[in-house]
C-alpha cells in the first residue's frame, strides 16, 4: 500500500468526518487489480481508508515503501509526493439532476470554461475532493446503495485524474469512495468512472 492523500479535519471540515478522528488517509496498493475483493473497483487499486487522530501519528515522517509493480512505470496509480492546498469550492451534480431553471445556467457555464480540450470544471473538479458530487462522464447517474442497509450512499472522496499528481485513474477518470450516511462503519464502496 502506498500513500494517496491525507487531509486534516481543520483542512476539509464538514459532515463526513467521524467525532474522534482529525486525519483521513487514503492508500492503495499501485498495481491494477482485475477481480479485487467487494467492495472495491474492478481493474483498478485497492484501497484502504483510514481515519486517525493528529495527536497520534509518528512526529517524524517516515517514507513510504517503494511498491512492486506489475505494470508499466508510468501508468498512473503511483503517485508523486507533493503537498495538496485545500480550496473550499461549490461543484454541481449531472446537469440533468438540477431544477430545469438551475441546469441551464450550470450547462452554459460548463459551455463557456470548458478550454480548449474542452474540459468540464463546473460538474467535474480536477484533483482530489471531499464531499461533492461525483462526476458521470462514462454514463448516467445511478444510486450507489450501502450493503448493509440499503440506503443512498454520499461520495466521500474523490481521486480524479491529475498531471499535477500524475495519478491517471482509468481512462482519465476518477476513483471515488462512497460511504453510508446512517452509519460509516457500513463500510465504503469504491467505484472507478
Amino acid at each position: 500500500m502506498v500513500p494517496v492523500a491525507q487531509v486534516f479535519r481543520r483542512d476539509a471540515p464538514g459532515e463526513w468526518w467521524p467525532e474522534d478522528a482529525d486525519v483521513f488517509q487514503l492508500l492503495w496498493c499501485p498495481n491494477t487489480h482485475w477481480d479485487p475483493p467487494v467492495p472495491q473497483a474492478d481493474v483498478s487499486p485497492v484501497v484502504e481508508i483510514r481515519w486517525r487522530r493528529a495527536a497520534d501519528l509518528p512526529q517524524v515522517p517516515c517514507s513510504a515503501p517503494v511498491p512492486v509493480r506489475q505494470e508499466e512505470e508510468d501508468y498512473g496509480f503511483s503517485p508523486r509526493p507533493c503537498t495538496m492546498t485545500p480550496v473550499p469550492l461549490t461543484d454541481f451534480p449531472y446537469p440533468q439532476e438540477l431544477p430545469d431553471d438551475v441546469r441551464e445556467s450550470v450547462e452554459r457555464l460548463v459551455k463557456e470554461t470548458g478550454g480548449e480540450e474542452g474540459g468540464d470544471i463546473i460538474t467535474r473538479v480536477a484533483g482530489c475532493k471531499f464531499g461533492g458530487w461525483p462526476t458521470w462522464h462514462l454514463s448516467h447517474p445511478w444510486d450507489v446503495r450501502c450493503r448493509e442497509c440499503d440506503a443512498s450512499m454520499r461520495l466521500l472522496f474523490t481521486v480524479a485524474s491529475d498531471r499535477t499528481t500524475r495519478i491517471t485513474v482509468g481512462r482519465w477518470g476518477d476513483l471515488r469512495v462512497f460511504s453510508c450516511p446512517v452509519d460509516m462503519r457500513h463500510g465504503y464502496e469504491f467505484d472507478v468512472h
